[in-house]
């Protein structure tokens, strides 16, 4: 019997039992709708928290901050050290090709007012470097320049959340604010850093925060050429240990080897943490395409039953054929044909089901919800593969009937 045969009783017989056909492909459906769904969802959870983790900017960075030194000769000696100053950025990047980028920093909590309105944030005096050390990018206006820190100008870089709570939805480039005692004007607003997935104290902490040249931090708040803190970005993250190392012997040197400083591997830390992440988001990929493979594997069932059902209302027609000459194996491909026919079927209305669903549950996504090609590709492969194994039993047992058994049925 042709393949073409095959497929025209498989036609007749579906057609001829719509309402059992019908049921029978809901498992399939709804097994293939889960799998599109689950799927695309947990791959749009993937590129949402890689790029939260992204915008963080943390990536290769490392702090260093000012401390007391630990072992007693170099406590005797402290004097010697001037302890952190703006000249060892400069250092820093000038001798060392390990980094890439370095940023001094000083923070303070100070009320900043627009109008009626004052909060208390975070003040930050630093450096244009800032910016490509934590890869900063501009919702609006610029970031602070070199000409700025040169000049001593009251300039201000306000964060995503601090324009919103001075300004609302207004213009915010060009407005002056009270920082203290004194008055800066606002030349950009940072964009928004971190998502609904990555929304940590870091990130909500800086984008409450206003940022000026540190000449001018240090004109309103002392210091001169101490900081309390330095933000270095190193030229890879292969080697973080070597790295560390070589941070602190440079460093140790110049400050004629007092070791009042310590350096907070971040890059080291991030690291780990995208490790444990990607673990976790790959056993999630499996405990959900799971669940909702356990929908195809019911209507892998229902397709088994209907096939048991059509075997035995056909066992008249099966010994017919076979009296006539219509080997095993036409036999064996009728019912495999009938069952993947069904499983295919199911597989195409449950993928189309499940973008659907997909294009209505993007909107609550901030990067959507992109129907995944994998998804689609397994659902189909999942399903086929279920229609298979459910019309394996039947087919064998048409094919080994004999023509006698079968007529006598």
């Amino acid at each position: 019997m042709a393949l073409g045969e095959a497929l025209r009783t498989t036609f007749e017989e579906v057609w001829s039992h719509k309402l059992r056909s019908l049921l029978t492909l809901v498992g399939v459906v709804l097994g293939t709708m889960a799998v599109v769904t689950m799927v695309s969802l947990i791959e749009a959870v993937k590129v949402e928290v890689w790029n939260g983790i992204a915008s963080l900017g943390l990536d290769g960075v490392m702090f260093i901050s000012n401390a007391e030194p630990r072992e007693p000769l170099e406590a005797r000696r402290s004097h010697l050290s001037e302890g952190l100053t703006i000249s060892d950025a400069r250092r820093l990047v000038a001798s060392s090709s390990l980094v890439a980028a370095a940023a001094p920093y000083a923070r303070t909590h100070r009320l900043v007012a627009w109008g009626e309105t004052g909060v208390s944030v975070p003040v930050v005096g630093t450096t244009p470097d800032f910016r490509e050390v934590l890869r900063r990018r501009m919702a609006q206006g610029r970031f602070i320049s070199a000409v700025d820190v040169e000049r001593h100008r009251r300039v201000a870089v306000v964060g995503h959340l601090l324009a919103t709570e001075l300004f609302g939805s207004g213009k915010v480039v060009g407005r002056w604010i009270r920082i203290g005692d004194h008055r800066f004007q606002v030349v950009g607003v940072g964009a928004k850093i971190g998502n609904s997935f990555v929304n940590g104290g870091f990130a909500r902490r800086e984008m409450r925060s206003a940022i000026i040249p540190l000449s001018t931090w240090a004109d309103v708040h002392g210091g001169g050429e101490r900081v309390p803190l330095m933000v270095i970005r190193v030229a890879g993250t292969e080697g973080l240990g070597g790295t560390l190392a070589a941070l602190k012997n440079h460093l140790w040197r110049h400050h004629n080897r007092v070791e009042d400083f310590e350096v907070e591997n971040t890059a080291a830390e991030i690291l780990r943490e995208e490790a444990q992440i990607g673990d976790l988001l790959r056993g999630w990929t499996v405990v959900l395409f799971a669940i909702s493979a356990i929908s195809l594997v019911v209507g892998g069932v229902g397709i088994f039953s209907v096939l048991q059902i059509s075997l035995a209302e056909r066992l008249y027609e099966i010994g017919l054929r076979k009296s006539m000459g219509a080997r095993d194996v036409d036999m064996l491909v009728q019912f495999l044909v009938e069952a993947v026919f069904l499983s295919v079927l199911g597989a195409l209305v449950g993928t189309g089901l499940g973008a659907g669903l997909c294009i209505v549950l993007g909107p609550h996504f901030e990067a959507g919800l992109p129907i995944s090609g994998f998804a689609v590709t397994l659902a189909a492969l999942f399903a086929v593969g279920i229609g298979l194994a459910a019309g394996a039993y039947p087919s064998l047992r048409a094919a080994r009937l004999t023509p006698v058994e079968a007529l006598r049925g």
